[in-house]
Parts: structure tokens; sequence; C-alpha cells
């Protein structure tokens, strides 16, 4: 997940964590937690956050475009 980008989108589109919290329906520690990497999202949170968002295009976000190094073989 790149989180700078999604921070980014959440404040394009005038969201705070808390607002954005309140809007998904989960605490805004749950939110930090997810956005710091610290958690996963479930399923239905990555949907509700990509409609929320107006995500146009998912894999931009939440799909790695590289293989990190140590889990290179």
């Amino acid at each position: 997940m790149d989180s700078n980008k999604l921070k980014g989108r959440m404040k394009e589109k005038g969201h705070t964590q808390a607002t954005l919290s309140k809007k998904m329906g989960i605490t805004e520690q749950s939110l930090n937690a997810k956005l710091n990497g610290k958690r996963d999202f479930t399923l239905s949170e990555l949907i509700r956050l990509i409609d929320i968002l107006n995500i146009e295009n998912p894999n931009e976000y939440f799909f790695e475009k590289s293989v990190p190094y140590k889990q290179r073989k």
C-alpha cells in the first residue's frame, strides 16, 4: 500500500483521519494503524475507502509495483 499517496488523496478530498474514520465506521486509532501499515484493511473497509475517496484505480494505491528487496529470491 502506498500510504503517502492514500494520505494525499484524503487531503485532496478534504478528509482528516477523524472524518474518514467516522465515514468508514471504524475508530480513528484503527484507521491510523492501517494507514501506517501496522494493521491490514479488511476487504469491506477497502471497498468503503475506495468509494468514499472516489478512487478510480485502486491498484495504484494498494498494490506494490515491485517486490521488496528482502522478498526477492
